[in-house]
């Protein structure tokens, strides 16, 4: 995957940054593209936190250490938003980004969010129906099945309800058949061996080549 760097100028003082980030605020706006990522990520490993006021929302990734070029493609889509470049964080092993806050954040925190807890909305099918949506949320959360028969989401995050959301979602939107596996005290999404080629022939084109091993028989 070829990486486009940015070149960031090192400022001294905080007010330069706010200048920036008001700026930068005025200007953005959200595209159909960033919104569909959006949906993906947060159903899977991004997350959105307050900005110090608490008045709008910023995304943040994370991801260990081996998947620093999923990172750096996850900040393509997003680099208008974001001040600094992924960096390497030694005390996790991990690589992360912070885009600015923005209030066209604001209504994805208030689609997903109950207080700091993620939600799946009660209108998942209208929001969920893209497959691009689809595919950041396989590359954020999806692992192989149970003897490499089938895939699964692992949305052990959500309760037993929502996850019965996101099935009926992925069936009526995609057509993807799946059940419901306990995990201790958890359930995640196995998507049924039968539905398999049909979530490769929706997604494949989109996951990147080192996800792939996440699709039984790749």
């Amino acid at each position: 995957m070829k990486v486009i760097p940015r070149e960031v100028v090192k400022r001294k003082h905080a007010a330069s940054w706010s200048k920036e980030i008001r700026e930068m605020r005025h200007k953005l706006q959200l595209t159909s593209l960033q919104k569909s990522f959006l949906v993906g990520t947060i159903l899977g490993d991004g997350c959105l936190t307050a900005n110090v006021g608490k008045k709008n929302f910023r995304l943040q990734v994370e991801q260990s250490a081996k998947q620093k070029d999923y990172v750096w493609w996850k900040y393509q889509i997003f680099r208008e938003w974001v001040l600094m470049e992924p960096k390497f964080q030694p005390k996790n092993r991990s690589w992360r980004f912070r885009t600015i806050s923005h209030p066209d954040l604001n209504e994805f925190h208030q689609l997903f969010y109950q207080g700091k807890k993620k939600i799946v909305p009660k209108n998942i099918g209208e929001i969920l129906t893209d497959p691009f949506s689809l595919a950041v949320w396989f590359m954020d959360d999806g692992a192989l099945g149970p003897k490499r028969k089938g895939s699964t989401f692992n949305s052990q995050n959500f309760d037993f309800a929502d996850n019965q959301k996101l099935r009926n979602c992925l069936k009526a939107n995609f057509g993807l058949e799946t059940s419901l596996h306990k995990d201790k005290t958890s359930w995640r999404i196995y998507v049924l061996p039968k539905s398999i080629t049909l979530l490769r022939t929706l997604i494949m084109d989109i996951v990147l080549p080192e996800m792939r091993y996440k699709f039984p028989f790749y």
